[in-house]
């Protein structure tokens, strides 16, 4: 299925990795990756407890330290290139305890922020600290949950939402309220998906419902189609790693789709410890796990199957894409 523009522009498709050819081709001459984008969940913590969402039941709950994980691992890896930072839970990022110190420390080291959150604790910060970032996606399923919310008017970050559609959750009257938000706030997209955490066949069906909405509700929504796949092989961690709140690397923020009974991020999936981030870098580049065995909902098919054909030669010079926006945010 073609992804439309909006997929490209806000969404992680694979396209956007054609927008660093010197990476792609150290990775295809030496076999070397570079770090582009940090996804980092900084607690599990949250407020809400979402029908669909993997952690609702948690017990235990976990903070990173800012001073000792989060920005010694950013250090690291910015020295090997990185650009930029995706903030989301794990829980909800705004409850992090420190932030507002987090996010002025990525600031004063050059890296493009987005953020991934649910929407309800703007009000806890001045608007000027969401302002230094590029884009802001708000899970608006949190209005299944509470009556409103308060969203800032920004002039800088591209706003969007995401909205999952649930049997349990989704009406007709919720759906209108949130159209009637994003005209308020003119925000740049709406996405619409299922919940991903199901069989593929079922998956397939509830696509093509939403697909029909997404047509109904006009712009700003758009449907992203995602459907599970098992690559040949797994190399989009190191482009793209996880830093989970529980102080481990791992290879994907979806890994927990590989197990709808107990979606968790299994230790069995974990590349390495935070402080030892540097070794993925040292050596030449093979699959970060045993795709086969392991991930047979992986939703990131498309841009394995890209990176591989990259390493093993595929394309003798790396393709010329028009410019998309949030180049940085692969």
């Amino acid at each position: 299925m073609e992804n439309s523009d909006y997929e490209k522009n806000f969404t992680s498709t694979g396209d956007k990795l054609f927008l660093h050819p010197e990476a792609l081709k150290k990775f295809m001459e030496e076999g070397i990756a570079t770090p582009i984008v940090l996804h980092i969940m900084p607690t599990s913590q949250c407020n809400l407890r979402c029908s669909f969402c993997s952690v609702k039941d948690r017990q235990i709950h976990e903070n990173l330290n800012l001073e000792k994980t989060i920005l010694p691992t950013v250090d690291k890896l910015k020295k090997r290139g990185l650009k930029s930072v995706i903030l989301s839970g794990g829980g909800e990022p705004t409850l992090y305890p420190q932030f507002e110190n987090m996010i002025n420390g990525l600031k004063e080291r050059n890296l493009e922020i987005g953020l991934i959150t649910n929407g309800t604790l703007f009000s806890r910060y001045e608007p000027a600290l969401f302002e230094k970032m590029e884009w802001i996606r708000v899970s608006i399923n949190s209005l299944d949950y509470i009556s409103d919310i308060k969203i800032p008017k920004l002039k800088h970050p591209t706003l969007g939402f995401s909205y999952i559609i649930t049997e349990k959750d989704t009406t007709r009257e919720g759906l209108a309220k949130i159209k009637k938000l994003a005209n308020e706030l003119n925000v740049s997209y709406v996405r619409l998906l299922p919940d991903c955490a199901q069989p593929l066949e079922t998956l397939k069906q509830d696509h093509k419902k939403v697909g029909e909405l997404a047509k109904e509700l006009g712009e700003p929504f758009f449907h992203q189609y995602k459907v599970h796949k098992t690559p040949e092989s797994c190399y989009l961690g190191y482009f793209h790693p996880v830093l989970y709140c529980d102080g481990n690397i791992y290879p994907c923020d979806s890994l927990v789709l590989n197990d709808f009974d107990n979606q968790q991020f299994h230790k069995e999936f974990m590349l390495c410890k935070a402080e030892d981030i540097d070794k993925l870098y040292k050596e030449k580049v093979s699959s970060l796990v045993d795709t086969k065995k392991m991930c047979p909902n992986c939703v990131f098919e498309r841009q394995n199957s890209l990176l591989q054909t990259v390493l093993e030669g595929g394309y003798l010079t790396i393709p010329k894409i028009e410019d998309i926006q949030h180049k940085n945010f692969i």
